[in-house]
Parts: C-alpha cells; structure tokens; sequence
C-alpha cells in the first residue's frame, strides 16, 4: 500500500495547497507499455472542518484504494465548509475545477465523470453533496458519511452565541457572507436536491447522531438518487471503518 504527499501551488487559492493521495500498489497498476494509457477511476474527499488531509489516515482510504483498484485523493480545505468563501479562498471551485486538472497532470486518473466520485464526512459531507449537485458533468457519484447539511440551522445557533462545527457567527460571515439568506440559496443543499438532477448518492446517518435527522430529509429529497444506510459510526469517530469499505465497494458495483 502507498500514500503520496503532493504539495503543489493553487492560483485559485492564491498558494499552495496540501494533499493526500491513496494509490494501489504499484505492481497493480498497468504501467507497461500495453496498459500505459490506462486511467484510473478516482475518489474526491473531504475532511470536516476543524481537520486536515491527514485525517483519512486513520481510515480504511488507503485499503479502499489498494481493494477496488481506485485513487483516492484528499486535498486540505481548511476551514471553509467547502466553500467558495465570501472573504477568503474559492474551496469548491478549486476541488471541482483546478486540483483534478493539477491530479491529472501528474497521476493516471480518469477524466470521464462516470470514473470521478467526490465524498466526504461530517461538513465535508455536505461540501461533497454541494458538489456532486452542483457539478454533475464532473462528479458522477457521492458518498457522504454522517453528514452536517442544514447550514441555516447551524447559522442560526452560531447567531445565539454557540460555536457550532467550529465555527461561530464572525466565522460563517466570512464563509457565507448574508448568514440571514442560506435557504434557497446555492449554499442550501436541500434546496439544491430538490432543483439539481442527476448523479447518485449513498448517504448515512449514524444512530444517536444529532444530524441523523438532517441525512435522512435530504435523502427523501433526492428520492431515488439516493441509498439511505443508518450506522453506529458518527463523524466524531471518523474512523469509518465499517462505514467507508461499504460506501467505496457500493460506489465500485461490489
């Protein structure tokens, strides 16, 4: 098994950037001259606000990545929501835009949408669902692992004084800009499964999780979009072994 650190320069973000790249093991991959133009399907992830790239280190990725014959690629998204920052870095159009195009340059991955899957836990859940909303024509699939999505909700409590998924009201001002116009807005992933078509999503909620709720309305929203599967892990483990193994091979036809 084998994982790359890639540190390269963003003009998005105006600097550099940090990643994690899970990759199966080399003597797997069709490096020969017959299968040198191979490319390879490829899975996008988030961390949760609050972590880094490194997180997925305590996670099955790099098993995922060496069982099913994928990439997985973790880039760091700091501490935006996943978001294109109304103060500060355009997150989402670098993930979905500039760093697959920097991935491909240096790594035999797929460009076709039918081989780009983006998923994501806690926030990071909600900025791979945004995105696989958003972006159809790049991400084909999402998995999003206990999920934090009903963003008015958590702006709401932010405004009564609570720091809420690390951020308080000063922070998602500088995310979100207007933190009174989150529904109906582009930042509104409810909103965004009732009007965004395509795509497919398997989504889970953890027993007990104060967000369960939210994974489960968003589901019923993307109807038949969606696969609903309920487990013991919650994003504060995030260790999602259990969870992730099932997420990957159901985006692998397994």
């Amino acid at each position: 098994m084998a994982v790359i650190e890639m540190n390269a320069l963003s003009t998005i973000l105006c600097g550099s950037f940090s990643a994690k790249v899970f990759l199966p093991e080399m003597d797997k991959l069709q490096l020969d001259e017959e299968g040198m133009n191979k490319k390879y399907p490829v899975l996008w992830l988030f961390h949760s606000d609050g972590g880094t790239s490194m997180d997925w280190l305590t996670t099955p990725a790099e098993k995922c990545a060496v069982s099913n014959g994928i990439f997985v690629i973790a880039a760091d998204v700091q501490h935006c929501l996943c978001t294109n920052m109304k103060y500060g870095p355009k997150y989402e159009e670098f993930m979905a835009r500039e760093f697959p195009g920097i991935c491909r340059n240096n790594l035999p991955i797929s460009d076709k949408s039918e081989d780009n899957w983006i998923g994501g836990v806690g926030t990071g859940a909600y900025g791979a669902v945004k995105a696989a909303l958003k972006h159809p024509e790049i991400f084909s699939a999402c998995i999003a692992m206990d999920g934090i999505y009903d963003m008015d909700k958590i702006c709401k409590r932010a405004k009564k004084g609570e720091t809420v998924v690390c951020h308080n009201e000063e922070s998602l001002k500088a995310v979100f800009g207007n933190i009174d116009q989150i529904k109906e807005s582009e930042n509104d992933v409810y909103s965004l499964a009732k009007n965004c078509c395509g795509g497919k999503f398997y989504i889970t909620g953890a027993k007990g999780s104060a967000y369960r709720d939210e994974a489960v309305e968003l589901c019923n929203l993307l109807d038949k979009r969606a696969v609903y599967v309920e487990t013991d892990e919650t994003e504060a483990d995030f260790s999602c072994m259990s969870t992730m193994k099932n997420a990957v091979a159901w985006l692998c036809g397994k």
